[in-house]
């Protein structure tokens, strides 16, 4: 789970407050009740509202607005590109990022990615995982390795460009602070592992992994963890995809 703020500092520099309104979209009420029990740990996102069906989605985001559609790409009927190109051709008051949830790529997923979907997280996705793509998703990034998607893509598929260098020099400034073990941890946040999963993989103990993890959002003046992967992926400290136009007009 995702961990509140430790201390009343939401007010702290570098700190992101805004609320994240997602739209969820899917056929299956039960499929809709899980994504939302796991939205609702973080107090950050709020499920603006849900769809069945792409035209119901197209008119509910007309109204409420949110700043990502979740879609069950799965859902039978459900034409996750044309929703995707036509959520992605509105202008008024912006386009909301498009996220799939994916059991695996596919023709289906690729032409959906093409058309203006933002990226896509796997079924099996943790639920730390599933929060760390829908803020990224809200912060302008192209989630494309949320749970296991292709790091290489095929040819005609969407490439990850290069890194996304939009944060302030104070913001990258901070990571000077860090040791190497903390920069460690960071990268592993940035891939949604959990404390156990790191602690596994850096051969560590949890409690020391923890430790870690606060030593670094102290450091850092950030209020999660989820705001630490924004951080990693907007800095260049992990590389990333990024919506950016700058990103764009270098990519190659």
């Amino acid at each position: 789970m995702i961990p509140r703020p430790a201390t009343p500092e939401g007010e702290r520099r570098g700190t992101i407050t805004a609320l994240v309104r997602v739209l969820l979209v899917g056929d299956r009420a039960i499929t809709r009740a899980g994504i939302r029990a796991v939205l609702d740990r973080d107090p950050a996102v709020e499920v603006a509202g849900e769809a069945t069906d792409a035209a119901g989605a197209e008119a509910r985001a007309a109204g409420l607005r949110p700043q990502v559609v979740l879609v069950d790409a799965q859902s039978p009927g459900l034409d996750a590109a044309r929703l995707a190109a036509a959520l992605a051709a509105r202008t008024e008051n912006g386009a909301p990022g498009v996220l799939l949830m994916v059991q695996g790529t596919d023709e289906a997923v690729r032409r959906a990615l093409r058309a203006g979907a933002r990226g896509v997280v796997l079924s099996r996705a943790t639920p730390a995982q599933l929060l760390s793509a829908v803020h990224l998703t809200a912060a302008g990034y192209a989630v494309l390795e949320a749970g296991g998607f292709p790091a290489t893509a095929r040819e005609g598929e969407p490439r990850p460009g290069p890194p996304c260098r939009h944060g302030t020099d104070e913001e990258r400034a901070r990571a000077a602070l860090l040791t190497p073990r903390e920069r460690e941890v960071l990268t592993l946040l940035a891939r949604g592992l959990s404390n156990a999963e790191m602690s596994a993989e850096l051969v560590l103990g949890e409690s020391t992994v923890k430790s870690h993890v606060q030593h670094l959002l102290d450091k850092l003046e950030l209020r999660n963890r989820v705001h630490a992967v924004i951080y990693a992926h907007r800095t260049g400290l992990v590389p990333a995809a990024c919506g950016c136009a700058d990103a764009r007009r270098t990519a190659v």
